[in-house]
């Protein structure tokens, strides 16, 4: 069973149905028919090129029938426990029949796809699929650019099923039962109850801080402070401020300099532009002092933007909800593509990385929370086991 991109069409209780749908494929071969008409009729003169266009458009009308005909069916019988796949050609596609207790479980996979915007930027994609034995990809049951719902759909699958949910994002599979996926770390703290007596404080020389505030104990990670990225937002900002008060001063008259234009966009344009520039500026100020504040309240785990004395941005997950908490926890950390250039805390262009590994990640059903991509190893692996501490007591060490 190939990895196809299906769609759910029935959930019933001892019936679940997935097909894939021509309807896109219907509307591509209506709009390549519609461009076949065209090149037909309007490029009369050219019988040469008419003929190469319409050939062309054809091609993509082939493709639309092609689609329309395809046929990818996936019915999960759960009162039997059977697995019917249809996958070919109409009118006869290939049926196959297996049993559903010997499938390999329900897997989550990642990859990337490209957004579609002109900047080509990729971005991450993530499946949940039926795989058995053998088979390299399975057969895609969800398909969505949303991790935290990938991560339900997945959890949700398995319990439905009643197959053994296998992450494969990380570096190598983890495999779980579907019994136990609704278990949080403060249940499975026998499994590594190591991590609950390393040492209290961060790493000697690290500039990680431990913040008493209203009697509750915080951790303060470092802002980037000032450096290249802050020179580069100045210098990009204050050519906005120059050119603007340029043509400021020039209408004052204190230069003399001729400035064409109407009189209501000389008034106006000067201060756009002494504004934007004023606004990159405090924008790579802003981003480059910028703390993350993490911290326990009310039983929650929070992590909360900090500059200049305002606390913003602030995101939490209950610490009983917590599954799991790892350094780097999945591909998308060390394979991120497509993403932004963090310069002054401030992301520009665009960027492939390769190798990361650096990112504390905690994860529940409903959110994951990402953060001390900056932090040094040993620094992230002492706030991964703090996290780890809150998971299990609901305080911070």
């Amino acid at each position: 069973m190939a990895s196809t991109d299906i769609t759910l069409k029935l959930d019933y209780e001892d019936r679940i149905s997935f097909a894939h749908s021509p309807l896109s494929a219907f509307f591509f071969t209506l709009i390549s028919l519609g461009f076949t008409w065209i090149c037909w009729n309007f490029i009369q003169n050219e019988p040469t090129v008419r003929m190469f266009f319409v050939a062309f458009s054809l091609l993509f009308v082939l493709v639309g029938i092609l689609g329309i005909l395809w046929r990818m069916e996936l019915d999960i019988d759960l009162a039997r426990r059977s697995v019917l796949v249809r996958r070919g050609m109409w009118p006869l596609p290939k049926t196959r029949t297996s049993q559903l207790d010997d499938a390999d479980g329900i897997w989550l996979t990642m990859k990337y796809r490209s957004s579609g915007s002109k900047s080509k930027r990729r971005i991450p994609w993530w499946f949940v699929s039926l795989k058995f034995p053998g088979e390299k990809r399975g057969t895609s049951m969800f398909t969505t650019s949303s991790e935290v719902d990938a991560y339900q759909k997945w959890e949700y699958y398995a319990r439905r099923l009643q197959l053994d949910a296998v992450d494969a994002t990380a570096a190598e599979p983890q495999r779980k039962h579907w019994q136990d996926l609704d278990d949080n770390l403060a249940v499975r703290s026998n499994e590594s109850a190591s991590r609950l007596h390393r040492v209290p404080s961060p790493p000697a020389g690290s500039k990680i801080e431990l913040l008493w505030d209203r009697g509750r104990k915080e951790i303060l990670l470092p802002a980037p402070g000032f450096n290249g990225g802050l020179v580069f937002l100045s210098l990009f900002g204050g050519a906005f401020v120059a050119l603007g008060g340029s043509f400021l001063l020039a209408r004052l008259g204190i230069f003399d300099v001729s400035i064409e234009g109407s009189e209501l966009s000389q008034i106006i344009i000067p201060p756009i532009f002494i504004l934007a520039g004023l606004g990159i500026i405090w924008l790579g100020i802003w981003g480059s002092y910028t703390a993350l504040v993490v911290g326990v309240e009310n039983g929650d785990l929070f992590i909360q933007n900090r500059a200049f004395g305002k606390r913003f941005g602030r995101k939490s997950i209950p610490h009983t909800d917590i599954e799991s908490v790892s350094v780097g926890g999945d591909i998308r950390s060390r394979n991120r593509s497509g993403g932004g250039i963090k310069i002054g805390g401030v992301t520009v262009g665009s960027k492939r990385y390769r190798g990361r590994d650096n990112e504390v990640v905690v994860r529940s059903d409903k959110k994951i929370l990402r953060f001390g991509s900056a932090l040094t190893e040993a620094e992230r692996t002492w706030l991964a086991d703090a996290c780890y501490f809150v998971a299990i007591r609901g305080q911070l060490p």
